[in-house]
């Protein structure tokens, strides 16, 4: 046989014995990832999340598509009957802090 068949079939024998609790040829390696601080989410109100959208330049209905969501959550979160949740607020915070993020990164752009 070639040497890379039993390259192959040693590296899948070592996996079978693994398999079956034989650590003994096991590899590890331990990484170490540095600590990092993750901000909060922040809540929005009703007027904060219409300006947001309006500070872009867009409908309800593009508006609720570059974020993901139906047109009527984003009517919800703009009329009070509903709150941003999860994903959603840490969105409206990156469009709150960057009004150009939509068009950076192409999500957006202006009609020809």
């Amino acid at each position: 046989m070639s040497k890379q068949f039993d390259s192959i079939m040693e590296g899948l024998n070592e996996l079978l014995e693994y398999t079956r609790g034989d650590i003994t040829k096991a590899r590890s390696r331990v990484v170490e990832a540095p600590d990092i601080k993750i901000a909060p989410l922040n809540s929005f109100t009703q007027k904060e999340v219409k300006q947001i959208r309006l500070n872009n330049n867009l409908t309800l209905r593009s508006f609720a598509s570059c974020l993901g969501v139906s047109q009527k959550t984003v009517e919800s979160w703009e009329n009070g009957t509903n709150m941003p949740s999860g994903a959603s607020l840490r969105l409206l915070e990156i469009l709150r802090s960057r009004p150009n993020a939509l068009r950076e990164l192409e999500i957006i752009s202006s009609a020809v």
